[in-house]
């Protein structure tokens, strides 16, 4: 395995991981099981966080993890955290925010 550096180094490297997250969720199997657990959990917020969160998280788990970012919801936020360094870019705002929309329910 890579080692673990969990640091997005320049805008280069965070506009490619932050277009890998994303291609990553709108894999059609991965779109497609997103919505059916939205589905499943409505308006029940527990339900959300006991199904989708995970789900979320190993989706993009495996894509920031190739940019040195642990598979994992500790290695999300920290993604997350240094995508937010670089959100003066409008392309790493727009992929952000459609990042962190996966996390939030409906």
């Amino acid at each position: 395995p890579l080692p673990l550096k969990m640091v997005l180094a320049d805008l280069e490297s965070a506009r490619a991981a932050a277009r890998s997250a994303v291609l990553a969720f709108e894999e059609p199997s991965n779109s497609s099981k997103l919505i059916q657990y939205r589905q499943e959990c409505k308006d029940d917020v527990m339900r959300f966080f006991q199904t989708c969160i995970p789900f979320a998280t190993s989706v993009m788990g495996s894509a920031v993890e190739k940019y040195g970012f642990e598979p994992s919801q500790t290695g999300c936020m920290q993604f997350q955290k240094n995508l937010s360094r670089f959100e003066s870019d409008p392309e790493i705002a727009t992929l952000s925010q459609a990042l962190k929309q996966k996390f939030v329910p409906v």
